[in-house]
């Protein structure tokens, strides 16, 4: 009877699941902590409006932009100044995906004890975000897993197949390899071609310049000695 075996599809699948699954599970439990260390915080704090003094915008290609947000509040006659943050050891940043202005108020709570610990509602407000991104990415990621082992069978082939499919995927490195090579090559190619080209422009107007320069001396030189 011929041995068989997965396939490199199914081993490669089963990591990539691995790892989503411990990714997105550390996010449920980010927020998870962060969520006990909010509401132990909150718990003897009190509630009020804080002022929006000041915003550094952060932009990412690939992402949710984020601002850094700075505000101002007054307890008991004194002004404070810092950036809006939940003051707990985990937390999510409360600039996530915000669009504030300047002058805008938001909701904050301060420790009367020590005004300047505060906690910011918005983290708690991200939190929910990522653990709903993070609940619904688990789900898919289950149901592939559900799936891979339903479908295990199809992903069975034997030590000769095994044995070639692991050879065509070194030819294909290899010919990724070599291509990349290649790009680089004509890259490199092309750079060279316009620096050539630059320098050529470069030497032509440098020797019109001097053989301007050369004709206007030679004119008034000869107009001397004719005068």
């Amino acid at each position: 009877m011929t041995e068989l075996r997965y396939n490199r599809a199914f081993k490669k699948g089963l990591a990539a699941i691995l790892f989503c699954t411990v990714l997105f599970s550390s996010i449920v439990v980010f927020f998870v902590i962060s969520k006990i260390q909010y509401d132990q915080l909150v718990s003897d704090m009190e509630s009020l409006e804080a002022t929006i003094v000041d915003v550094d915008y952060h932009t990412r290609p690939k992402g949710l932009d984020w601002q850094e947000i700075y505000i101002e509040y007054e307890v008991d006659g004194i002004v404070y100044n810092r950036k809006l943050k939940t003051d707990t050891a985990i937390s999510f940043r409360a600039g996530s995906g915000a669009h504030y202005s300047v002058g805008e108020k938001v909701q904050i709570f301060y420790n009367p004890q020590n005004p300047e610990i505060i906690a910011s509602p918005r983290s708690v407000s991200v939190g929910i975000f990522w653990l709903i991104f993070a609940l619904l990415s688990l789900g898919i990621v289950l149901f592939s897993l559900w799936w891979m082992i339903k479908s295990r069978q199809k992903f069975l082939v034997t030590q000769d197949e095994y044995d070639k499919e692991g050879e065509e995927l070194k030819k294909s490195k290899l010919a990724k390899k070599q291509q990349k090579k290649k790009d680089k090559f004509e890259r490199k190619k092309n750079k060279f071609k316009v620096r050539k080209i630059l320098k050529i422009i470069l030497i032509s107007i440098v020797a019109l310049i001097v053989a301007f320069l050369l004709f206007h001396f030679f004119r008034g030189f000869i107009r001397g000695l004719t005068s």
